[in-house]
This record gives structure tokens, C-alpha cells and sequence, in this order.
């Protein structure tokens, strides 16, 4: 929390506290992920639901939170925007992590932590697990729903791939909601996290773009436009996917 800007400018304290607040979040989500996943080896759906109510909330909160960087006008921004210097949202090694660990993919980003070993290293480490999206398929297929082999076994590494059979089980058990209505429940948890972060980049990318308009972001991104380009990622794709059934014959 020193501010580098010269001469010195009031928001630059604002701005700070408010990422490293972000940061704080990203930890406490990730600490909900490792219980997440346990709970989601054991088949135990309820904690599964309980833990992912809490994500969500904390996401929620993030929404919220974002809309403060709104208070800045683009003359209060430039005033200590240079101070910076190469700093970017690409180098949040949490941020990332998050997104990795329900299963959005993409080795591309392992250039901006080159520098970083340490942070590298957790991103990889984290790109050869199962994600989040891979556990619960695999809770699935223990519960008696037939997921294809060619599914949990995958290269975890590699961005998911949507499989028409796994859209079959997830309609199967909207279908028959009697015989594990937890599960239903599940998935509607699960696009709960989806929608919340989807708001999440649908905010931000608003608040980059009453900021710095279409200029390029800190570090040299793209800036909204680059944030736009992931607006239509969903860390669920077969859970969206069945809403495209034709429901009334059924």
C-alpha cells in the first residue's frame, strides 16, 4: 500500500485496496475449493450444495465490490494510472487459479508467470488436476449415472470438451427429479456460480470501459475488448446445455 504516484494522488490508496481485497476473495474461494472437492469425492451432495451457497455468495460480493472502481472518473484514473507501471489483472496467479480449478483452461496464460516460478508452478500443478467439473462428473459415474470413459479419463490439461452423452445424464436426472432431487439442485448451484460469474465480467468489463473506454488495459492488454472475448465461457457447458431440450415432449 505505498503509492508510487507523483505527485502523490488520492486514489491510487483506493484503487489498491480495492484489488487487494480481490486477492483476499480469490484466497477464501480456493480454500472453499479444496473443501469442495473433497466433499464432492466423498458423494456427499448436501456439503457439495452447502459449500457451493458460499462460493456464490462470495461472488456476489465481488459484483458488488467491483462497482466501486465505478467512482473513478477517467481524469482521477489517469492520475495515477502511469504509477502502475506493467501491473495487470493477467498477473492475478488466484484470479487464474479459480478459473482453472472449475475448468476453464487455457495454457496461454502460463506466459505472464514466467517470470513468477512459484506462481508457474501453481498454475500447472493446477492444470493437471481434475477440475472442479471433472470431480462432480466423476461423482456421477460412481452414483450410478454412465459418464463415457472417454470423459474421466481425458488429459485434464486441455480445455473441456462438451460430450453429448454426459448432456443425455444431466437431462436424464432433470427428467426424473423424484428418484435425487439433490442433484437437480446441484446443477441449479452450479449455473447460480455460472450466471454470478458471468455478472462478475459483465461488470467489469462496463467498469473498464467508463475508465479507460477502448484504450488498452495496464500491462498492454487489450482491455475490454479482451474481457468481452471471455464473456461467453461457462465453467458447466453440458448444465447449459440441456436448456436447449425440447421439454415440452417429454
Amino acid at each position: 500500500q505505498d503509492l508510487r504516484s507523483k505527485p502523490r494522488h488520492h486514489d491510487e490508496m483506493f484503487f489498491i485496496v480495492i484489488h487487494q481485497s480481490f486477492e483476499l476473495w480469490f484466497k477464501e474461494i480456493l480454500h472453499e475449493v479444496e473443501l469442495l472437492e473433497s466433499c464432492i469425492r466423498k458423494n456427499e451432495v448436501s456439503r457439495v450444495l452447502k459449500v457451493f451457497k458460499r462460493i456464490n455468495a462470495i461472488v456476489g460480493c465481488l459484483i458488488q465490490q467491483i462497482q466501486l472502481l465505478g467512482t473513478l472518473t477517467p481524469q482521477e484514473f489517469s492520475g495515477f494510472r502511469e504509477a502502475l507501471g506493467t501491473g495487470s489483472g493477467f498477473q492475478s496467479v488466484q484470479f487464474r487459479e479459480v478459473e482453472f480449478a472449475f475448468g476453464l483452461r487455457d495454457p496461454w496464460f502460463f506466459q505472464f508467470f514466467k517470470k513468477f516460478p512459484s506462481e508457474l508452478e501453481r498454475l500447472e500443478k493446477r492444470c493437471a488436476r481434475p477440475s472442479v467439473y471433472d470431480l462432480l462428473l466423476e461423482s456421477l459415474d460412481r452414483q450410478g449415472y454412465q459418464v463415457p470413459e472417454v470423459v474421466l479419463k481425458r488429459d485434464f490439461g486441455q480445455p473441456y470438451v462438451m460430450n453429448d452423452a454426459v448432456v443425455q445424464v444431466i437431462r436424464d436426472i432433470y427428467n426424473k427429479p423424484e428418484e435425487n432431487y439433490h442433484l437437480v439442485l446441484l446443477f441449479e448451484a452450479m449455473i447460480d456460480l455460472d450466471t454470478l460469474w458471468s455478472n462478475w465480467r459483465s461488470v467489469h468489463i462496463l467498469m473498464v470501459s467508463r475508465t479507460i473506454g477502448a484504450q488498452e488495459g495496464t500491462g498492454g492488454s487489450a482491455g475490454a475488448k479482451f474481457l468481452e472475448s471471455r464473456l461467453p465461457l461457462r465453467f458447466f457447458p453440458e448444465v447449459w446445455e440441456v436448456r436447449n431440450a425440447n421439454w415440452s415432449n417429454e
